[in-house]
């Protein structure tokens, strides 16, 4: 450098540069782009491309600071997302950005440091406020006819007309191409009639979000995308989440028929949860913007707010965690975990068992609210919410012969579950699954249920007092977690389908199915004092442990009579002619989610975690039965 009188802005004594203009002295942020398929770009030491390769990748979607930019490589200190903190990467490859230029993140701190991650920290202000509280009153007085039911037939011809939904009574998108077809405007009118946008205020933008694709999910399809408003007024989202049902063709055309028939009308209790008892349930969840359904069509819409997960990186479906023996470390406080699928406990940023136990009081706590009366008006959730409680024991369709399904056709499905454990599927199943003293046990213990079907659903809703209304489906894909400054674990919930009243021990089991089962073993004495425990403290009774082990057992044994039956469904899922080189649960061909579902390795862990339950004396699944 020259000697000089030195310059505005520069550190540098004697430098005689010219000052940079202000919208060029600021810093250069990157986004993340490519690498989707592969977990994130590639990140090497220094700025040569034979330089050394780190062994982490630097995720898509991450958000970078621009130190230096020589030659299509940038050197970046990360700012937001999951990789090594700093390196070199190529902004392109091959003609195709893998990096590309964005404004200075609101949130991310620009100054002369490192560009510093701040997590967005979740409350519960809005929904305790009493704008909340008036929108969710006025919607709760609004007439809306009650659903009537609809067949295969009906899904099947209708999934792809147009109709009014239940609620306000305006025509809405299902998919996301239409949603970005009819953009601002219908937005701006569909927010104005849910109450969640001022009169005068309107969107004027709608941004599809072209990086991340959410894939998970069993009886639904999601997507992200970002909206601008003419006005942005404190505690609007930017960021929304849209749940759609599943297209009626393809691949998922078993799914969608299986949610909107079989398991109606689950949708309208999601989308009534967030419209309805935003203000009121215990607990954060995504703020509502709009919802409805329609019962003619059977397509549905629910847009939320974006849930700031931090965990950009992919799932470890391969099991890499496992074979290390290690966790992956906890964030810094506030930032939310995640998001994480099912029966993949070892992604989990903590012992499984926490994450477990903070689902089960989580689900006691509105539970006995419930009971106190704290969650609304009784008659009013008995109408909008699933409700088994005060039912007749001729509802439940006892009589003196089987209850169940027909003996010989049930026999079949069972021999073709046992059959495919103890051969193909061998090598993912426990050993005794091959013996074939176990085989008779779960045959007779199967069948025995199959007898007393109706009677069984009938003597776990027969006592009001293990009735309450809670969530359906506690699993940790369901929840959103963070960690406190103390480092306590928090969360927030998700996927309210098929809320309502039913026995607590069969509402237990829902929360818990997916566990580990030597975690459910070692930990399940916990868990039921805890939800006990909670139930009792927000205004339930104290209700007997053995009784709910009881209902957790025989809704478990239930479950299993519905997998057997799913047997064709796995081989649909995963050919016939491959189980014969699947070696391990972490084989992509059923580790992955196949078709973007967890539904094969879901149907696979529970068998083996039921199986056990029957074989293993600690639960005594037969004998329990039989008492």
């Amino acid at each position: 450098l020259a000697q000089g009188s030195g310059c505005s802005g520069c550190l540098l004594a004697g430098c005689r540069r010219t000052p940079l203009p202000p919208n060029l002295a600021m810093s250069q942020f990157w986004q993340v782009v490519g690498g989707a398929g592969n977990g994130g770009i590639v990140v090497r030491q220094g700025k040569d491309l034979k330089s050394t390769q780190e062994a982490e990748r630097l995720s898509t979607g991450a958000i970078v600071k621009e130190l230096e930019l020589a030659a299509g490589r940038l050197n970046y200190r990360l700012a937001e997302g999951r990789g090594p903190a700093t390196g070199w990467v190529s902004v392109a490859l091959t003609g195709k950005a893998l990096c590309t230029k964005i404004d200075t993140p609101a949130h991310i701190k620009d100054d002369d440091g490192p560009a510093e991650r701040r997590p967005t920290k979740l409350t519960m202000d809005y929904q305790r406020s009493s704008a909340c509280r008036a929108r969710c009153e006025k919607e709760l007085a609004r007439q809306v006819a009650p659903w009537k039911f609809i067949t295969v037939a009906q899904v099947t011809e209708n999934h792809m007309k147009k109709a009014p939904g239940m609620f306000y009574g305006m025509e809405f998108p299902w998919t996301e191409q239409m949603l970005l077809q009819v953009g601002p405007r219908w937005l701006t009118q569909a927010f104005h009639a849910a109450g969640t946008l001022d009169p005068d205020n309107e969107v004027t933008e709608v941004i599809p979000e072209k990086h991340v694709k959410v894939t998970t999910g069993n009886n639904g399809g999601k997507f992200l995308f970002e909206v601008r408003y003419k006005r942005a007024d404190e505690g609007l989202h930017t960021k929304l989440f849209a749940k759609i049902p599943h297209p009626c063709e393809g691949v998922t055309q078993s799914d969608r028929l299986s949610t909107s028939v079989n398991k109606q009308p689950m949708e309208l209790y999601e989308l009534n949860s967030s419209r309805l008892l935003e203000a009121t349930l215990p607990v954060k969840i995504p703020k509502y913007y709009f919802g409805d359904i329609s019962n003619e069509t059977s397509n549905w819409i629910l847009i939320t707010e974006q849930i700031p997960f931090a965990d950009s990186e992919p799932l470890d479906f391969a099991g890499k965690l496992v074979a290390r023996g290690h966790r992956r470390p906890s964030l810094a406080a506030y930032f939310v975990e995640g998001p994480y699928d099912k029966c993949m406990d070892w992604t989990l940023r903590g012992s499984p068992a926490e994450y477990y136990l903070a689902l089960v009081r989580c689900g006691a706590r509105m539970a006995g609210l419930h009971r106190a009366g704290k969650m609304g008006d009784p008659a009013a959730l008995a109408r909008h919410f699933e409700d088994w409680s005060n039912r007749p024991i001729e509802v439940f369709g006892c009589k003196a012969e089987c209850s169940g399904s027909r003996p010989k056709e049930q026999k079949m499905k069972i021999d073709s579950a046992i059959k495919f454990m103890s051969d193909d599927g061998k090598n993912i199943f426990p050993d005794f699954c091959c013996d074939a003293g176990f085989h008779t046990k779960l045959t007779t213990t199967l069948l025995t249920l199959n007898a007393y079907a109706a009677e069984s659903m009938y003597w776990r809703h027969s006592d009001q007092d293990y009735i309450a209304l809670t969530h359906n489906n506690l699993n940790v894909d369901n929840a959103f977690f963070w960690r406190g400054e103390d480092g306590q674990l928090d969360l927030g919930v998700l996927d309210w389908g098929s809320m309502g009243q039913r026995a607590l021990g069969y509402k237990m089991w829902w929360w818990l199915y997916c566990c580990e089962f030597d975690v459910l073993t070692a930990h399940f004495d916990g868990f039921l004092e805890c939800l006990v425990d909670t139930y009792a403290e927000f205004g339930g009774i104290t209700l007997s442990k053995e009784v709910l082990r009881t209902q957790f057992v025989l809704s478990a044994l239930e479950q299993m009579m519905g997998l057997c039956a799913a047997v064709p469904q796995i081989y649909k899922m995963c050919r016939k002619a491959e189980w014969k080189t699947i070696a391990s649960r972490f084989d992509a061909r059923i580790g992955q989610n196949i078709d973007g579902k967890s539904t094969l390795r879901l149907y696979l862990q529970v068998m083996s975690t039921i199986c056990s339950m029957v074989h293993n004396p600690k639960w005594g699944g037969a004998e329990l039965l039989d008492r």
